[in-house]
């Protein structure tokens, strides 16, 4: 099941995050790290507040999540995007023993669903080069790579993706 997240989420939330934050490293990926503590708990609670989180649960066990958000122009200065109201998908995490369940596909899933229920027929997200799983995933999943940015206070190097509902 999906459904927003709650503040009483958070805890589960940031130990998954604590858990992919140690994965990552070991991977050489600085998309997310402790020492730039990124993702934040206060960026799950801004989601949280904004109605922007949303956690795919099994039996009151949340398994993973995504944030779904309005494109306001986040990528602006940082490359050439499809000017087209969109949703931008953020924070995507499973729980490392969930994974290959397919729960990252209903996530996304669910965020197409959002999409056109509010008639919007763009989707747009990044991931850092490095990070070969969600790369594939966007691939698998129809994502188009239409450019590659780096952020000028974050480090990686990172490939941006819309799809066209």
């Amino acid at each position: 099941m999906i459904r927003l997240a709650r503040i009483n989420d958070l805890d589960t939330i940031m130990s998954i995050i604590k858990e992919i934050q140690k994965e990552m490293k070991l991977e050489n990926n600085p998309q997310w790290n402790e020492e730039d503590d990124y993702p934040s708990k206060d960026k799950f609670l801004l989601d949280i507040e904004n109605n922007a989180l949303y956690v795919y649960e099994i039996e009151n066990e949340i398994k993973g999540f995504i944030s779904i958000t309005k494109d306001e122009g986040e990528y602006d200065e940082l490359l050439k995007t499809t000017n087209k109201p969109a949703f931008i998908l953020h924070r995507i995490a499973i729980k490392k023993e969930n994974r290959k369940e397919g729960i990252a596909s209903i996530l996304f899933k669910y965020a197409e669903e959002l999409a056109e229920k509010e008639n919007i027929r763009l989707l747009k997200a990044d991931t850092e080069e490095c990070n070969v799983k969600m790369n594939n995933l966007f691939t698998k999943l129809g994502y188009i790579k239409k450019g590659e940015f780096e952020y000028e206070d974050y480090p990686g190097h990172y490939i941006y993706y819309e799809k066209e509902l």
